[in-house]
């Protein structure tokens, strides 16, 4: 999982030094969304873009980055393409078959200084009535250190390179936003994050502030619960109806066999 995590981090990070080296205007977003089927499976796509500047200020960004780890852990990797605006964009996607496994890998695409920690998902209940219940922190609470690993950190001059940022009037929340999106089963019951029909959304804090993630949702599969109902009752009408039948069979054959008989004189 460090791995991973090493691998996911040099990828915002050469946008920030590119940021810090170059102009302050510079930008990279960064999109990690969680989708939830009813069944717990799912889904987490992570989409990183780096704006023009970025790229005309780092032209061999694309050539830089290196997907080896994050293939080897199951991410299926969208190869670096242009945006319409000349920027540069990048998406890893993962499936999950349970709640437990996204819990898994949200907290692969973090370390120690953030910006997930604590992550879990569970679901709980039957399949036509259950409740899921994502918890975690979002936070970065180490500076540069939650955008590089310790070996990217010494090769840069780690404390040094955070005073270039420093002096260069840098605001990393402004040039570079995290948003976490989750889109979960049934209906919205609780939530800390911004609720727009099932789908939660939160802005990762740079702050080093923590924003809790803490969502309940609860799905009531009402067709499935309904189908079921239905094929109950289909089966006690049919099994009535060949009971029915029966009787009526039992009947015309004994009749039958009634007429068929010869008066005895």
């Amino acid at each position: 999982m460090q791995r991973v995590h090493r691998h996911l981090l040099k990828i915002k990070n050469f946008g920030l030094i590119a940021v810090a080296t170059f102009l302050c205007s510079c930008q990279v977003n960064a999109v990690v969304t969680l989708d939830v089927a009813q069944s717990g499976a799912g889904l987490v796509t992570v989409n990183l873009i780096a704006d023009s500047e970025v790229v005309a200020a780092a032209p061999n960004l694309a050539d830089d980055l290196r997907f080896d780890d994050a293939t080897a852990a199951g991410w299926v990797i969208a190869r670096p393409n242009k945006t319409a605006d000349g920027g540069l964009q990048v998406s890893l996607k993962h499936t999950f078959d349970n709640a437990e496994q996204a819990g898994v890998l949200l907290n692969q695409l973090s370390g120690e200084f953030g910006p997930f920690k604590q992550m879990s998902l569970s679901r709980t209940g039957k399949d036509t009535d259950s409740t899921f219940k994502l918890d975690g922190i979002l936070q970065v609470d180490g500076g540069l250190n939650a955008f590089a690993d310790s070996q990217m950190l010494k090769t840069i001059g780690g404390a040094p390179f955070a005073d270039n940022v420093q002096q260069a009037g840098l605001d990393l929340g402004k040039a570079m936003t995290i948003d976490f999106v989750a889109t979960l089963p049934g209906v919205i019951e609780r939530t800390t994050g911004i609720d727009t029909a099932n789908t939660v959304t939160w802005r990762v804090p740079l702050d080093g502030s923590e924003q809790s993630v803490l969502t309940t949702s609860r799905n009531t599969a009402v067709r499935a619960t309904v189908a079921r109902l239905v094929a109950g009752l289909f089966k006690y009408l049919l099994f009535a109806w060949l009971a029915l039948m029966a009787v009526v069979v039992a009947r015309v054959i004994y009749r039958r066999r009634g007429a068929s008989r010869t008066p005895s004189e």
